[in-house]
């Protein structure tokens, strides 16, 4: 999908004020070759300027538009309303490439849904460019036969919207705590009804620390790391997957008598197939008082392993969401008053409101996931566990693998501050090489709109003008953007000192504490004039500062 216009209506949405509106895109000046052409948007500005906002706005309104859409429902839902969201008055504009059909730059169809304070939302799609007059498609769900079927509106939407926090971002993970939980809902449901087991059905997915070893699991199974993950052993000097662990505690499903895996029993068996080794241990739940059976497969990875789950599952996409079945699984032992307490939460404490399972009522995780590392000036290979990998390296693993995994569906990626923990040159390889990825995967960018927010001038200067949003909040406090492009601001290749000065405001190439040092033995120079003993005291501060070298040379040699 590519996005157009968002525009919040007559009521706020956190920072953002009615009227508060971002234009990625003039829809009469789009070029085929911007469109078909890798380039992330990335929206820049101050800290508190609505940034991070705008990805939950976003967030929010693809939540509420798959429930108002998708076919299932839970019961512990009871208070969605089809007329009620947050924000709730939105105007939403973007491109999308028909389902089934070829992508193709000439083939958009273009879709504007509008909310207003106390109605539903309303979806109009028409060809674009095509002269053809907007229509109204349904949101409303519909019974075929008895069965009900997802709404008209379900193939115009994104096909994934993906959320991902370098940091604790719970604003922007709420609507994906509620979508895990419908999920999950819906797992029961499915199998109580005797429905075949099917993926996910609600588009949104939020990658955390958990999810992430199934992002990187599945992209180092189908990827060719020749070409694709070439960046791994580049950057990382990560190798391959080596082994890994799977632990699926056979617990009994919620409201029902049968094991939580029974509904997905045929995919079971297969990984039992394809397993090195397997075994079953006894486990002993001590909040119910109960022993459940635990089931252990043991993976040493080789090309045979691949192969096999290449079998399994067609892409790396169906192979993560298998798995993210299975981490949904985690919420069997949460009550309906617990889920009906996240659902209707709007604040920021509703992760709070989630216990988290202790290990005998966790249903899924992942044990010894062990990865082949180049260690030492040698580069002899190493297993190292994920978890010893520094905080740098998960974020990079984590943004390339979602992008990797996704990157020839219809998706929208809000990606808030993906390089945090980045070092300096990795911040400035970081566009290049998921573009470079992306070219080795026969990547389409027809498909994707990819969102980050960032105070990195070294992710600017990687980006075009017209895709770097500039956030800044004027005198009345009212939050404003214009592409740097309107600004008059260069941003490709541009230093990243400029930068700075003209998108962060700061001309400080030096940390505040260090500065005022640097201006009190300048007063004290001009005043007391440049004896030894003030040279001595500002050397032995300020060391081989390139600073000090220049305040004293001011004074001395002139």
């Amino acid at each position: 999908m590519k996005l157009l216009k968002f525009e919040i209506g007559e009521s706020s949405f956190r920072s953002l004020y009615p009227g508060f509106q971002v234009v990625f895109r003039d829809e009469n000046k789009i070029r085929q070759e911007e469109l078909e052409t890798f380039g992330p948007f990335c929206m820049a500005g101050l800290n508190g300027t609505g940034k991070s906002n705008v990805l939950e706005a976003l967030a929010a309104i693809f939540y509420h538009l798959e429930c108002c859409v998708d076919k299932f429902r839970p019961e512990s839902l009871r208070a969605f309303r089809r007329d009620k969201c947050f924000p709730d008055a939105y105007c939403l504009e973007y491109l999308i490439q028909p389902l089934s059909e070829a992508p193709n730059a000439e083939n958009f169809d273009f879709v504007r849904i509008i909310k207003r304070v106390g109605t539903e939302p309303r979806m109009y799609v028409c060809k674009w460019r095509k002269g053809v007059r907007l229509q109204n498609i349904s949101l409303r769900p519909k019974s075929v036969n008895g069965l009900q079927q997802a709404a008209e509106g379900k193939r115009f939407l994104p096909d994934i919207v993906v959320g991902y926090s370098s940091g604790e971002n719970e604003i922007l993970s709420i609507p994906f705590i509620k979508s895990r939980l419908i999920n999950f809902d819906k797992y029961c449901s499915d199998y109580r009804n005797k429905y075949r087991y099917e993926e996910p059905e609600n588009s949104l997915i939020y990658v955390d620390e958990t999810m992430s070893q199934a992002v990187l699991l599945a992209c180092m199974m189908f990827e060719k790391k020749e070409t694709t993950l070439e960046f791994l052993e580049r950057e990382l000097q990560v190798r391959d997957i080596a082994s890994f662990r799977m632990h699926i505690n056979e617990q009994v499903l919620q409201e029902s008598k049968v094991s939580v895996t029974d509904h997905i029993v045929d995919i079971v068996e297969q990984l039992k197939a394809y397993a090195t080794c397997w075994y079953r241990s006894e486990l002993l739940n001590e909040s119910a008082d109960v022993s459940c059976p635990v089931l252990i497969l043991d993976f040493w990875v080789n090309d045979q392993t691949k192969e096999a789950f290449r079998l399994l599952f067609h892409d790396a996409l169906s192979c993560f969401r298998f798995f993210q079945t299975l981490y949904e699984l985690n919420a069997n032992f949460l009550p309906e008053s617990i889920k009906e307490e996240v659902y209707t939460s709007q604040g920021v404490y509703t992760q709070g409101k989630l216990p988290e399972p202790s290990p005998t009522q966790d249903v899924f995780h992942f044990l010894d996931f062990m990865i082949l590392k180049n260690v030492g000036t040698e580069k002899r290979a190493k297993k190292l566990l994920l978890r010893e990998f520094s905080d740098g390296e998960h974020q990079f693993l984590h943004a390339m693998g979602i992008c990797l995994m996704l990157k020839n569906k219809r998706c929208l990626m809000l990606l808030d501050e993906p390089e945090t923990h980045f070092n300096p040159e990795w911040r400035s390889k970081f566009v290049e090489t998921l573009d470079r990825s992306l070219q080795a995967s026969a990547c389409n960018n027809l498909q994707k709109e990819i969102i980050l927010t960032s105070h990195s001038s070294y992710i600017l200067s990687d980006c075009r003008a017209d895709k770097v949003l500039i956030f800044q909040r004027k005198d009345d406090n009212v939050v404003s953007v214009q592409s740097a492009e309107q600004a008059n601001i260069r941003t490709y290749g541009t230093s990243a000192n400029l930068l700075n000065s003209r998108i962060f405001q700061t001309t400080q190439t030096v940390g505040d504490h260090a500065r005022r040092s640097f201006d009190r033995y300048y007063s004290r120079l001009r005043k007391e004039g440049c004896s030894k003993e003030l040279i001595r005291e500002i050397d032995d501060e300020m060391g081989d500062s390139i600073e000090k070298e220049l305040l004293i040379g001011q004074f001395i040699g002139q």
